[in-house]
């Protein structure tokens, strides 16, 4: 043992410093391979490609099928103006558009009302207009409802001409992308022109052009500072704001478009507050939109014609005296709960009046046109036309005496029989024995063929009446537009039907 070691050292180190021969050793940290973390996935460039696929497919579908002068075009369905045969209004049907507008023609004062209600940026921003949307949103918040909007003028454009009224999402994406299109494509005045040539200004008329002939019965290009902040005041809501429904809340609105156009300094504030409120022209009668024979003709007279601005005058057949006359025998019919119609033609075909219920106001329902009834006498004209396919003349003789069929007896009106007569005879007298008997001469097949080829409907059926219906009443109903009576029956014949209207010479509908 060497001298200097003592009892608490071994090989010269302290045995505090040792290690303890009896602890367990501590186990040693496994290492792990270096395994690189999974990148998160980033969201943002999905939505990314999903927008420039709607905006790739939206431009291809404006290049395609969305021509820029879609608001300069007629409406698909021209407004047109019924008249008697004498020239009087009977009903207008459809909305009106007249010719397009030129900003740079009018007056300053009229495309500055619009912008400054509508668009106070119009000049400025390329499509959108992130300021007014954001002021529309705190308007909005603070009044706990929808009160101003954020769309430019160029974004209703694009909602109007080119797309549908439905709110949602997706539409309003598709319009700030043909906003961003038609601010590439065409200059501020050409933008605005189309705007204000096809915008709604209620009472059925779209554009400036046909708002300022409607309400103020003048040009758009002479239109006063108070007509133009008028008709500005109105597209916010036509249906509410027109002068002829509401006056006092359509100058109200025009006050707020003055004050508008001052702030914007397209006026001074004096102008403004001396500009007296505009009033509509009075308009001296109102021409209704409906009524029993405009509902009859209108549909037939409108696809004759194609669209174009303006009205067109559709000059009809009806007799307007005889038409007061036979609306006024109707409404004194005195027959309580119940209806009447009433129809009146000339020898060759055309309607000179018809009345289809007591009120049109309470039923627009044509009884005239519309009901399903027996057919009763008018229904012999097919029986004598199958005749003559079957090689009879109006000579040929048939008898007029009684017949039973199948427990049926027809009986002449007037309870005369007149033995063997010829067919223009029995057709004159309108004999039901000789009628029926002829019928069932020549089959009855044969007769409905006759009725199906000159209009009745095919499901009908010929069969012999009960006694406790009348004889002439031997067949299933039938509209009205089928039964004629046999002095108007002669064009009818011919295959000819009913004249209704007149496109400048007469013309058979």
């Amino acid at each position: 043992m060497v001298d200097n070691e003592g009892i608490w050292s071994r090989g010269g180190s302290n045995v505090e410093d040792l290690p303890d021969p009896f602890a367990h050793e501590a186990p040693r940290p496994e290492i792990q391979p270096d395994v690189p973390a999974k990148p998160k996935r980033r969201r943002w460039p999905l939505v990314l490609y999903a927008i420039s696929a709607v905006t790739l497919v939206t431009l291809i579908w404006l290049i395609v099928t969305a021509p820029l002068s879609r608001a300069l075009e007629p409406l698909d369905d021209p407004a047109i103006l019924l008249v008697s045969q004498e020239g009087q209004p009977i009903a207008r049907r459809g909305a009106i558009k007249e010719a397009p507008v030129d900003v740079t023609k009018l007056n300053a004062v009229t495309p500055s009302a619009f912008v400054a209600i509508e668009d106070r940026r119009f000049y400025s921003h390329w499509g959108i207009d992130p300021r007014g949307i954001a002021r529309a949103m705190v308007a909005n918040a603070q009044a706990g409802g929808v009160r101003q909007g954020g769309s430019t003028i160029t974004q209703q454009l694009a909602k109007t001409s080119f797309l549908s009224s439905n709110r949602s999402m997706k539409r309003k994406a598709q319009e700030v992308i043909i906003a961003f299109w038609l601010e590439a494509w065409l200059t501020k005045d050409e933008i605005l022109s189309r705007y204000l040539s096809s915008v709604y200004f209620g009472d059925g008329v779209y554009g400036l052009r046909a708002a300022s002939e409607h309400y103020f019965g003048r040009a758009p290009e002479n239109l006063t500072l108070a007509q133009s902040a008028m008709l500005a005041g109105v597209v916010q809501a036509p249906s509410r704001l027109a002068p002829t429904r509401n006056l006092k809340l359509a100058q109200a609105r025009s006050e707020l478009v003055l004050n508008a156009m001052a702030d914007t300094g397209a006026i001074t504030h004096a102008r403004a507050n001396a500009a007296t409120p505009a009033r509509p022209v009075y308009q001296s009668s109102k021409i209704p939109t409906g009524t029993y024979f405009a509902d009859w003709v209108a549909p037939e007279a409108r696809d004759a014609f194609e669209s174009d601005f303006g009205e067109v005058k559709v000059r009809t057949t009806l007799d307007a005296d005889l038409q007061r006359i036979a609306v006024r025998t109707i409404a004194r019919s005195g027959i309580p709960g119940a209806q009447a119609a009433l129809v009146a033609m000339r020898p060759d075909g055309r309607v000179v009046a018809m009345v289809g219920g007591t009120s049109y106001a309470e039923s627009p329902f044509n009884r005239a046109t519309q009901s399903r009834r027996q057919p009763g006498s008018a229904f012999k004209l097919f029986v004598y036309l199958a005749a003559l396919r079957a090689g009879y003349t109006p000579d040929s003789i048939i008898e007029d005496r009684p017949i039973t069929i199948d427990g049926w007896t027809p009986a002449n009106s007037d309870g005369v029989y007149h033995g063997p007569i010829t067919l223009r005879e029995a057709f004159a007298r309108s004999s039901n024995a000789a009628t029926v008997r002829l019928s069932e001469s020549i089959g009855r097949p044969n007769v409905m063929r006759a009725a199906r080829e000159l209009g009745s409907p095919r499901s009908f059926r010929i069969r012999p009446a009960s006694r406790s219906v009348p004889p002439a009443s031997a067949c299933s109903n039938l509209p009205l537009r089928t039964q004629r009576s046999p002095a108007a029956v002669i064009r009818f014949a011919r295959e000819d039907c009913p004249t209704r209207f007149r496109k400048g010479a007469s013309q058979a509908c």
